[in-house]
């Protein structure tokens, strides 16, 4: 079962079905969104986020590449602005969106890697100069002996992906899912790699410190910035 699959399923759609920020997504969006703005919510699921950033007062649009998980959120929240669509190819003109959102790890099941560098320039495309960019991503270096909370959740598992951990990236796989999980380090660099420029991460308990957050964060939040200045990967790049 590939990724996309597995969000057509009744699973999927009770896991998704659950509406409340995480305590570091309630930072970030107080820290960088303002009433008013424009933002554009990748692989919104059931519209978790969408419909909190929409009782924010912000213009929010909804994309996901699953229509099975698009079409229940219609039907749920018919007010809201949700389409069908893929990270990597988005349909909307340059520098159209204030802020640019891809919650729940979601970029890590970019497949193959190479869809995932496509994903980036993309959002980056559509960004207004001074946007934000934030997502979070499955942290690899979590997955040495430092991190307690996989011993307690899935100690097996857990045994099975340490030598991983030793590398920059590596895929994982996490039940039906097979998702890309990186240092952070290598969040960063790729992403700035791509014409963004790093503002913060932020691990579990509002954690800012990269060490801590490195070996000990099983998920990171990461926020970047489109800089005013041009950068040769903000050109539109060719389609997938």
């Amino acid at each position: 079962m590939t990724n996309l699959q597995f969000y057509t399923t009744p699973e999927a759609v009770e896991e998704c079905s659950v509406y409340r920020l995480q305590p570091e997504e309630k930072h970030l969006f107080a820290k960088y969104y303002r009433s008013g703005d424009r933002i554009l919510d990748l692989a919104c699921g059931l519209g978790r986020t969408t419909l909190i950033l929409y009782e924010m007062g912000l213009s929010v649009r909804g994309i996901d590449a699953s229509e099975t998980l698009i079409n229940v959120a219609k039907r749920r929240f018919p007010y809201l602005d949700l389409g069908v669509g893929s990270f990597a190819r988005i349909e909307e003109p340059d520098s159209a969106y204030s802020h640019v959102l891809i919650s729940s790890n979601a970029l890590d099941l970019a497949y193959p890697e190479s869809q995932r560098d496509i994903a980036l320039r993309e959002c980056l495309r559509v960004l207004k100069a001074g946007g934000t960019f934030i997502y979070s991503s499955h942290n690899l270096k979590a997955l040495q002996l430092w991190s307690p909370r996989y011993w307690r959740s899935a100690p097996l598992w857990k045994l099975r992906n340490t030598l991983k951990a030793f590398r920059a990236k590596a895929y994982v796989f996490e039940g039906s899912l097979c998702g890309i999980f990186s240092s952070p380090e290598f969040v960063v660099q790729q992403t700035e790699s791509i014409g963004f420029k790093f503002l913060e991460m932020i691990g579990p308990r509002m954690s800012s410190d990269r060490r801590l957050n490195k070996y000990f964060s099983i998920n990171i939040h990461y926020a970047f910035m489109k800089p005013a200045s041009e950068f040769p990967g903000s050109s539109k790049p060719p389609k997938p």
